[in-house]
């Protein structure tokens, strides 16, 4: 922010007493706009600017440097390129018409350019006489898709109580002016546009009204104490129950407007919507929070499944076989999560990712509904998943031609009302299937992961046709609510 020192000159105190006022009424407003603007004086020196205007300029100008001389540090041109011949600031000046929507060219003492609209309107006393002028210009120079937003703001006069409200009638974030009592004196369209609510509904109420029960205490004390003289400004994020009755986030500066003897008139208070940035927030949190967690589990699985491969493998190839296809798997199940942000995966996108080596020729058969997973049901299913394909490949369905398999999937009710979800798994057209001796690692894996992570149970069928494993797991542990 440029200081407000700087932007005032010595001669500042021979300035009419009203414009004087009004300056001081208008320093805090004049950083608050989102376009460039500047004040002069009647003999066109500027007064007071903004950092926008410094900006748009490439540069300040000099304590007490008039618009004219200023002019040679930023060139100005006409759209077809030829200079500029007339200072708009100066055919104000000197006509007391207002200039409205004049394109200009601005060339910066290193060459770049941009281009500029500009509106200027003439200040006047209580007399009606000339005092100075106000000029806003803003960047149109990427602004492609804003052509209707930019003709929509364009500034309409200035009232002739002079408190600039012209300026921000249409910004692009939400303007009010507020009384001591919280009544609301003037609103403008993008507040209207932000709240839901009409022009005519918001001046019929008060400040706080809609403001979400929980987070109205903390502004409404603010306020108090700005209206007390005991706070200038204060910034404040809080919810707003809309007219809609969605509830959205508000980012809300509050600044006192005083008078040339600081009589405190109006609250300007300048709201943002920032509901998208909270809920990026929360999600980036909730991310956060469940990455940590789900490292934590992964170190713990590795360790384990490391483990227990080392038990059942009699040599290091052996080993290194087993273990590197059940870290592949974990893997392929971290990425699924990662697609949908560690919120949830696809049943099915699980299932076709695991058996696409051998989706082939009809050989791999899903049949079910699309159901969205939880985390931990998605990673506990991808190992148990893993650990029937690296079994149907080396011994089952998959390890001849003609086999195949088959999943199925559905909800279904228990005898004591519970839903659970049953999934499964058949071989079909394999060497024929003896149950054996002793259960592997890839057996207990597959039973005690299910008990374990998801309450549920998985059991293994050696039929002579092909083996068979059916996984029955309450939907409540494995299905994830995508609304919430």
């Amino acid at each position: 922010m440029v200081d407000s020192n700087e932007r005032s000159h010595s001669g500042t105190r021979h300035i009419p007493s009203l414009l004087s006022a009004m300056l001081r009424a208008s320093d805090g407003i004049l950083e608050l706009l989102p376009i460039a603007t500047f004040i002069c004086d009647a003999e066109g020196t500027i007064l007071q600017y903004n950092r926008h205007a410094v900006a748009v300029w490439g540069g300040a100008p000099s304590p007490g440097q008039t618009h004219e001389q200023f002019r040679e540090t930023a060139r100005f041109f006409d759209l077809d390129g030829a200079p500029a011949a007339r200072s708009l600031v100066a055919e104000v000046l000197a006509t007391g018409q207002p200039v409205r929507d004049v394109e200009r060219i601005v060339e910066h003492a290193d060459g770049s350019t941009l281009i500029v609209s500009v509106n200027i309107d003439p200040l006047r006393n209580a007399k009606g006489e000339l005092v100075g002028a106000v000029n806003c210009f803003l960047d149109i120079t990427a602004r492609k898709r804003a052509d209707a937003a930019l003709e929509r703001s364009r500034l309409h006069a200035l009232e002739q109580d002079q408190r600039l409200a012209a300026t921000y009638e249409h910004a692009a974030i939400g303007i009010s002016e507020v009384d001591p009592d919280g009544r609301f004196l003037r609103v403008n369209e993008s507040i209207c546009a932000i709240t839901g609510f009409s022009r005519k509904e918001l001046l019929a109420g008060r400040l706080f009204r809609y403001t979400h029960p929980d987070d109205a205490d903390p502004d409404r004390e603010a306020f108090r104490k700005q209206i007390a003289g005991e706070l200038e400004f204060y910034s404040v994020e809080k919810r707003f129950v809309r007219r809609d009755n969605r509830v959205i986030w508000l980012s809300v500066h509050s600044s006192p407007v005083r008078d040339a003897e600081d009589r405190l008139q109006y609250i300007v208070r300048v709201v943002q919507d920032i509901t998208e940035r909270k809920q990026a927030e929360q999600r980036q949190r909730l991310l956060m929070d469940e990455l940590n967690h789900r490292v934590k589990n992964t170190l713990a699985t590795v360790q384990s499944l490391a483990a227990q491969t080392a038990r059942g493998a009699h040599t290091p190839a052996a080993f290194r076989e087993r273990f590197e296809g059940r870290l592949i798997a974990l893997s392929k199940a971290h990425d699924q999560l990662t697609m949908h942000h560690w919120e949830n995966a696809d049943l099915r996108d699980l299932l076709s990712g695991s058996l696409a080596p051998y989706a082939g020729a009809g050989r791999v058969v899903l049949r079910g509904e699309d159901l969205v997973l939880r985390p931990r049901a998605v990673l506990t299913l991808a190992m148990a998943v893993h650990e029937l394909t690296t079994n149907a490949a080396k011994y089952g369905a998959l390890s001849i031609p003609a086999g195949s398999i088959e999943i199925q999937w559905q909800p279904v009710r228990t005898d004591d009302d519970r839903q659970v979800l049953r999934i499964e798994w058949l071989e079909k057209g394999g060497p024929p299937v003896v149950e054996p001796e002793h259960r592997g690692f890839g057996s207990k894996l597959i039973e005690g992961s299910v008990s374990a992570e998801l309450g549920g149970e998985a059991r293994l069928y050696f039929t002579p046709e092909g083996l068979r494993c059916e996984f029955v797991v309450p939907m409540e542990s494995i299905a994830a609510d995508i609304h919430q």
